[in-house]
């Protein structure tokens, strides 16, 4: 474990999730139940989060944040490494300011689990199509209610003239957001809002890039009609037929036509591509970075992007910690294709990118199993039945060095 154990997702992140009414803040972190009747307090200030805080200043480690503690614990590097922004010296200067909700500035908001792809990592929680292949009926518990104090709180904190941060960002997941109805009509809300204050703000999507043509014009014709600039945050790890499998349901044709509509939007501010590392993605990884530089070469080279990496740590049959070391030769070549494609675009924080590879090739081994194939293939034979296909055994390819 680390000497610290502040995070400065404690203070920035509300991750809210209306189908399941739970909040967390940080992505990573437990979450906690809405109370019967949801209150802006409880979104951004409860005793929750104000003990956490408390207790991380303090070198106590939160059992919120077991996910980063678990993976210290075993030797592994952890999602804090490269997530958190602060430093001691930020935490110094700021003290009286700590015990606030003034630096909340990233508002992850999930509506539903509405999505079109099954992937292998994926579950019944966070998609429909798995919910349906895996015969799960999903329980939506979303209160209407939930969604009025949600609008509250946006437009009294998008009015607040204390807060502590260079951009608001309200950021969409899913599912896939650009499914859900609730999507466009919190767009709308927010963008209303935001006509009565000058404060930068920007809206993002986490997408699996794989909308049909009917669902891609409607998010563009959005765009089209925003006052407001755009994040598209793309959610992929691996090149043609291996992403295809990764992610099931994907089609790499589509998902290649539909990354130059984002990428060449002129509101689109940044594009943030967002890797999942995983067993199975490694040996395409450098071959997916590569073609993102093609793509930004030739058909956007002035916009700028940047890469925001995670790893599975669930389910575990995934987790690249597994691994002998030999598999760090692929992160090495990953790195390789950022020095040597990255000229000519405008990668922006590529810093960032290379702290998180070198986290990677730091959990690589640090939990190894010498039966990590069988374990892998026994894997993929159970998600074929579940999906109804015989191709996902192909994957094992990839763990051929």
């Amino acid at each position: 474990m680390t000497d610290s154990t502040y995070c400065s997702k404690s203070w920035t992140d509300v991750n809210l999730d209306f189908e399941t009414r739970t909040l967390r803040h940080c992505c990573k972190a437990e979450g906690h139940s809405f109370p019967e009747t949801l209150t802006e307090q409880f979104i951004s200030i409860d005793s929750i989060i104000q003990q956490r805080r408390e207790k991380s200043l303090n070198n106590v480690a939160h059992e919120d944040c077991n996910s980063c503690w678990k993976d210290y614990a075993k030797g592994n590097s952890a999602y804090r490494d490269w997530a958190n922004r602060w430093t001691d010296n930020f935490i110094g200067n700021h003290k009286t300011l700590l015990g606030d909700d003034k630096f909340i500035h990233y508002i992850e908001v999930k509506t539903d689990s509405t999505c079109d792809l099954a992937c292998i990592y994926c579950s019944h929680t966070s998609s429909s199509k798995i919910a349906q292949e895996e015969g799960v009926s999903i329980e939506a518990k979303t209160k209407e209610e939930d969604y009025l104090v949600f609008k509250s709180w946006i437009k009294n904190h998008i009015q607040r003239e204390d807060l502590h941060y260079g951009q608001l960002l309200f950021v969409f997941l899913g599912g896939e957001p650009t499914a859900s109805e609730r999507f466009y009509e919190l767009v709308d809300f927010i963008e209303e809002a935001a006509s009565t204050t000058d404060k930068s703000i920007r809206l993002e999507i986490c997408t699996n890039g794989n909308s049909k043509k009917f669902l891609m014009d409607k998010i563009i014709a959005k765009m089209d009609t925003s006052k407001l600039s755009w994040g598209i945050g793309i959610s992929n790890e691996s090149y043609g037929e291996t992403a295809e499998f990764i992610r099931h349901g994907l089609d790499w044709q589509r998902y290649t036509e539909n990354f130059r509509r984002y990428i060449q939007h002129p509101k689109t501010e940044l594009i943030v591509l967002s890797p999942t590392v995983n067993i199975f993605n490694l040996k395409s990884f450098p071959e997916y970075i590569t073609w993102v530089y093609e793509q930004f070469k030739t058909y956007a080279p002035e916009k700028e992007f940047t890469w925001y990496g995670n790893y599975i740590s669930w389910p575990d049959e995934m987790d690249i910690s597994h691994l002998p070391k030999e598999y760090i030769k692929y992160i090495e070549q990953a790195e390789q294709a950022i020095l040597e494609y990255s000229e000519g675009t405008n990668n922006v924080y590529k810093e960032n990118f290379i702290t998180f590879l070198d986290t990677m090739k730091q959990r690589i081994s640090a939990s190894y199993n010498p039966e990590y194939k069988q374990v892998a293939q026994e894997f993929l034979e159970r998600k074929q039945a579940v999906k109804k296909t015989d191709k996902l055994i192909k994957l094992m390819e990839n763990l051929d060095l």
